[in-house]
């Protein structure tokens, strides 16, 4: 069985229900990019209709570590390193992290940029895993924000901007900027592991249900209800991540408020499993 990709890439990959390959007359290498292959490739059945299985996709980025090339994120991670050092020459106070989940990390998963749902944060020029810096500070202020970790909300509408969040109530009404900026964190030196993961929920047609009507009273779970396995891509290794900003101590205090978060709440979706 060959399934076609939709559009202008259909003339380049085409898949047999497995593994996605170049047509005839075509290659695809390993550092491929994965974000236009994630993004740009919607797989058609021969009836026009969307196939429900990316696996192929999936099995892609897990085989070819979404186009990782180590010697290529050694040289990223380099311009990174230079990147940091122009900004300390130029006066700015820079804080170097290293972020390396326990198990996996499932970042992006929400995201909806691809036909089949494929949901995972990919840098914007290269197509590798990243963690967005606006994730980052989102997590950071969500520690901040609850009441038992001692910051005041002035300091976190300082630090982080506002408005935010803070004990249950809104910061001030008028927009600000935060004096530290959140870099997204890239792989460290070394490429990460991607792998495929995957959920079974139970009780589709009752979360279907519940989710499509909230007035109608929803389909009762059962066990009969046939369990519905769910891919999704997972990435785990070690990430660098900085902060950098005109005060030093609040840099200090964000990278306090990360490390907390990271420890305590964890990032991504999934964090109940590591």
């Amino acid at each position: 069985m060959t399934i076609r990709a939709a559009g202008p890439l259909g003339r380049v990959i085409e898949s047999d229900g497995t593994v996605i390959k170049a047509r005839t007359g075509y290659q695809l290498k390993p550092d491929a990019s994965a974000l236009i292959l994630l993004s740009r490739v919607a797989l058609l059945l021969d009836d026009g209709t969307l196939a429900d299985k990316p696996h192929p996709l999936l099995r892609w980025a897990a085989d070819s570590q979404l186009g990782q090339q180590t010697d290529l994120v050694r040289q990223v991670a380099g311009r990174r390193a230079l990147a940091v050092e122009a900004l300390r020459a130029r006066g700015q106070a820079v804080t170097r992290l290293r972020a390396e989940p326990q198990w996996r990390l499932a970042v992006g998963l929400g995201n909806r940029a691809n036909a089949h749902e494929i949901g995972l944060s990919l840098h914007g020029t290269y197509g590798w895993p990243v963690i967005p810096g606006s994730s980052l500070k989102g997590l950071a202020a969500a520690w901040a924000a609850d009441p038992d970790s001692g910051a005041e909300e002035a300091e976190v509408t300082r630090i982080l901007g506002g408005p935010r969040p803070s004990a249950g109530k809104r910061g001030p009404a008028e927009a600000r900027q935060g004096t530290v900026r959140f870099l997204d964190a890239i792989p460290a030196g070394g490429r990460v592991t991607v792998a495929v993961d995957v959920l079974t929920p139970h009780v589709k047609p009752y979360y279907d249900s519940a989710a499509k009507d909230s007035r109608k009273t929803p389909v009762p779970p059962a066990e009969y209800h046939n369990p519905v396995p769910v891919n999704f891509l997972t990435v785990s290794g070690a990430f660098a991540v900085d902060l950098y900003g005109p005060d030093a101590d609040h840099v200090r205090q964000a990278a306090e408020w990360l490390i907390a978060a990271g420890d305590g709440l964890g990032a991504g979706a999934k964090t109940a499993a590591g």
